[in-house]
Order: C-alpha cells, then sequence, then structure tokens
C-alpha cells in the first residue's frame, strides 16, 4: 500500500500528515530527519518494517504546483532509471557468461563490456 503524505513547513519545523491514517503526523527540524521519522511512524503503526512503507510525497505546499510536478518527473525518471540499471546489469551478466562459454578471454570480455577483467571473473563466479 501507499501512504500518500503532505508535507508543510512551519519554521522552524517540517510537518508531515499521511493521509491514509488518521492522526498520523509528525515534525521535525531537518528535511531528511522527517522522512525517516514518517517511515517510522507509518511502519509502526501498520506494523511494517519501515524500509518496506511506500511513501508518496506531497511537497506541494512547498514547492508549489511547478515545483510538485518537478518532484513527481523525477521520481518517475529515477524510478525508470533505476528499473534500466537493473536490466542493464542482468544483461552484462548474461552477456558476459555467454562470452566465457564461448571461449573469449576476460581481457577481451572486458573491453567488450566496459567493466575491468577482474569485475568479468566475479561476474563469472557469480
Amino acid at each position: 500500500m501507499k501512504y500518500h503524505v503532505r508535507v508543510t513547513r512551519e519554521d522552524p519545523w517540517w510537518v508531515a500528515e499521511a493521509k491514509e491514517l488518521r492522526g498520523a503526523a509528525t515534525e521535525s527540524r531537518s528535511l531528511a530527519d522527517l522522512i525517516v521519522e514518517v517511515k517510522d511512524l507509518i511502519g509502526g503503526l501498520t506494523g511494517q518494517d519501515d524500509d518496506a512503507v511506500d511513501v508518496v510525497w506531497d511537497f506541494s505546499a512547498v514547492l508549489g504546483d511547478s515545483g510538485q510536478a518537478a518532484w513527481d518527473r523525477f521520481v518517475e525518471e529515477r524510478e525508470q532509471l533505476d528499473r534500466l540499471r537493473r536490466r542493464v546489469d542482468d544483461d552484462r551478466l548474461a552477456t558476459v557468461r555467454a562470452l566465457h562459454r564461448a571461449g573469449v578471454k576476460n581481457e577481451d570480455s572486458a573491453a567488450l563490456v566496459d567493466v575491468s577483467h577482474q569485475r568479468i571473473q566475479e561476474l563469472i563466479a557469480a
């Protein structure tokens, strides 16, 4: 489940409220600490591990609509990039294994997939 958390600024505090959990609010002097506290709060109220808490952040009260739109694009693009990196890693591993089975030297494989020959050894051993 995703939890929508609205963040506001009430100097010197950052304040967060989880919409799906009645009365779930917390505050912190730093935004970095607030993020941790929100996940801890939701985890504690729902019995979930803090790392498993999925938060959709609403910073529109602080950033305005255009800033929120930029944030939303950034989050989506970062998630797309993470998925692409995982796919590239999987494809690199499959390629290295295929090259190894074909008898290609590690140094040549390294040049083809743009990693060190030591990393090729690690990938083959994985």
